[in-house]
């Protein structure tokens, strides 16, 4: 190890020193009249690789358009929230173009591609370039920033042994996240055939029991509360898609399974308030993973909670996501006593007889998903109205049926979620080892140092050298064009002089000038 705490043989340097420029073109400087255009979206930032690059006519080059890769370039992405999009430029995109949201790396010949892109994906380089973040609305690093953060510079042999061995790692652990992948993608998938399968009998079916006449609960409910008011009758089922029935079982709408005073509706119109907030207030993004997450529920006015006190909600409701999603959906923990919904969420209270983390379950199987996506209106967000919500089928059991399914549902779930968890902690092993490989690659702890490489320090001092007479070639073509434009007083003067003569006149041209 040398003085300066890295490796012998290796030196420090500005990814300047090292880098090639890049020229910005305006749009008749692409080469081409359709090519390729990497964004911030084309990079997938888990995989560091470009993903997507459209295809676009160079008359319709958006402004930020304007720098030409090259295979192996390193595209370092410079504005916020995306500052680690970083990927290196593949073979099909040589001479296609970047936006300039990125800051372009081209490494000297002498510096191997992949060996500049793996330094960048260190946290040792992101904390040089991350704290030169400027502005508000949106932050982002000059491309300067990024061309004066230091790399380790490792001698060109050990900078290719060092790549080969990185590359072998991160394959190993891209296979083991493509199982991770998989396994995360599986367990939705898994949850919803487990609900379904309950939801249609598959999982508890001969117990005692019959099932309550709903319709007749929740009119004796109305006349408890009204007396003699009228009663309106809850909307039929709408069977044109029929569930599946199991023997035994009763199909109803899911308003006749609801209390008729707390019925079902939408929340608040536009709850969010600068200031003065006290009630909170459930919207969609607090309805993650089939629970609410209450912790994190925003705060409206009082005002606005008792102009829309029909949609409060309490312990024992459900919430259902209505508007932009439809599979989210949570039971109102007993904690939450006094609370209200969003617009974009609806409020479910079930009549006694019906076990609300069985109608959740119900909401969540397939049936119930394709019914709501097959009712959603609308263009750029879709919605559930509250008709098609009141009219959704709903296949109930027996009570001691619907208290064996949640059990059996709930035994299995546990086990999923144990290996949920399994898969999150393997998740978050694999990215701390591919930081490992990375930090140590560049401690020069990765490889051995061999004696007998060309010293990095060499290598550094040709290609300033190589700068440098690049820098002296272009002056000296500078110059030697400005000697060749003459003084233009004296080309006009000589040219009038050759050809004017003025007769009567006895003062020269010059003089003519001077006068």
């Amino acid at each position: 190890m040398s003085e300066t705490g890295l490796p012998l043989g290796w030196v420090s340097a500005r990814l300047e020193e090292v880098c090639m420029p890049i020229a910005k073109v305006g749009r008749s400087g692409y080469g081409r009249d359709r090519f390729r255009y990497i964004d911030i979206g084309s990079i997938d930032s888990e995989s560091n690789r470009v993903r997507n690059a459209q295809w676009i006519d160079s008359e319709e080059a958006p402004s930020r358009a304007r720098q030409v890769v090259r295979a192996g370039d390193t595209v370092y992405s410079t504005v916020r929230p995306y500052l680690r999009k970083i990927a290196i430029v593949p073979g099909d995109l040589d001479g296609h173009v970047a936006s300039t949201g990125f800051a372009v790396l081209r490494p000297h010949e002498e510096i191997d591609a992949r060996y500049l892109f793996y330094v960048t994906l260190t946290s040792e380089f992101a904390a040089q370039v991350l704290p030169k973040q400027r502005g508000v609305s949106y932050p982002a690093v000059r491309e300067a920033d990024v061309l004066n953060a230091s790399i380790p510079i490792a001698p060109p042999a050990e900078q290719r042994r060092i790549v080969e061995v990185i590359e072998d790692h991160l394959s190993r652990l891209d296979v083991a996240d493509g199982a991770l992948a998989h396994a995360k993608v599986l367990a939705p998938l898994q949850a919803r055939s487990l609900f379904t399968a309950a939801t249609e009998g598959r999982v508890a079916h001969a117990l005692n029991g019959s099932v309550p006449d709903f319709r007749e609960r929740r009119q004796e409910l109305w006349k408890n509360v009204n007396g003699r008011k009228k009663y309106k009758p809850p909307v039929s089922a709408d069977l044109s898609v029929s569930p599946v029935v199991p023997d035994g079982w009763a199909v109803f709408s899911l308003e006749e399974l609801t209390d008729p005073i707390r019925i079902i509706r939408y929340g608040i119109l536009m709850p969010k308030v600068k200031e003065g907030g006290v009630v909170p207030y459930v919207e969609v993004k607090d309805l993650v993973g089939c629970s609410l997450r209450e912790k994190e529920l925003h705060l409206t006015s009082r005002e606005l909670d008792e102009k829309f006190s029909g949609a409060r909600i309490r312990s024992g409701d459900l919430v259902l996501a209505v508007r932009g999603s439809y599979d989210r959906s949570a039971v109102v923990p007993p904690s939450i006593v006094s609370a209200n919904v969003s617009r974009d969420v609806a409020r479910i209270a079930p009549l006694p007889g019906l076990e609300v983390e069985y109608l959740h379950l119900y909401l969540q199987s397939r049936f119930a998903q394709n019914y709501l996506k097959n009712h959603a209106r609308g263009v750029a967000v879709k919605g559930v109205n509250i008709a098609s919500i009141r009219s959704m089928p709903v296949v109930v059991p027996p009570p001691s049926v619907q208290r064996a399914i949640v059990e059996y549902v709930q035994q299995k779930q546990t086990v999923t979620e144990a290996a949920d968890a399994v898969v999150a902690r393997s998740a978050r092993r694999s990215a701390a080892l591919r930081r490992g490989v990375l930090s140590k690659a560049f401690k020069g702890q990765l490889v051995a140092q061999n004696p007998g490489d060309e010293h990095a320090s060499v290598v550094i001092e040709r290609i300033r050298a190589e700068r440098d007479a690049r820098k002296e070639a272009v002056i000296e073509r500078r110059t030697h064009r400005q000697r060749r434009v003459p003084d233009l007083n004296e080309s006009v003067l000589s040219s009038i002089q050759s050809s004017v003569a003025v007769p009567g006149r006895h003062h020269t041209v010059q003089q003519e000038f001077e006068l």
